[in-house]
């Protein structure tokens, strides 16, 4: 019989601040329980799941966007190892966003990427995997996946 985890990732958000953009965390990247064990998936499209950042700013400005991502989450002296691949964030800049069919989708959030905000701003979601040990301490585990976003003057 496994038993279950409690995970939960929480985030932070940064921004180098200026007047074109900022940033908001309309949703942080939740586990919700796993088993030791069993590697588990939250896709960029799994609406209250993934990570949902909102960037406002002056539309038609150009962002480039950086993530600093953990390898691994912590409950006290305790971890679980996460991965991101190079596919787990899309974005949208259409005035109405949608999760389920962005229009940049596959993205790789271990590089720099460069848009343009849309007349809306941008919407940014992330998912990734835990993968917890055959045997797996039970508990509250989080880490911290920090966005950086800068506006490049273009």
């Amino acid at each position: 019989m496994h038993s279950r985890l409690a995970v939960i990732v929480f985030f932070l958000s940064l921004a180098i601040p200026t007047a074109a953009q900022n940033i908001t965390v309309n949703n942080n990247l939740v586990f919700g329980s796993v088993f030791p064990g069993i590697p588990k998936t939250i896709d960029k499209s799994d609406a209250g799941s993934a990570a949902e950042f909102y960037v406002s700013g002056v539309a038609g400005d150009e962002v480039l966007l950086e993530f600093t991502l953990p390898r691994y989450m912590n409950s006290g002296s305790n971890t679980i190892q996460l991965v991101f691949s190079e596919t787990d964030c899309s974005i949208d800049t259409a005035a109405t966003p949608d999760q389920s069919n962005p229009i940049f989708d596959d993205l790789d959030p271990w590089h720099s990427l460069t848009y343009r905000l849309g007349s809306n701003g941008m919407m940014i979601w992330l998912g990734g995997m835990a993968i917890p040990k055959l045997v797996q301490t039970q508990g509250n585990y989080s880490g911290t996946i920090v966005l950086t976003v800068s506006y490049t003057g273009n």
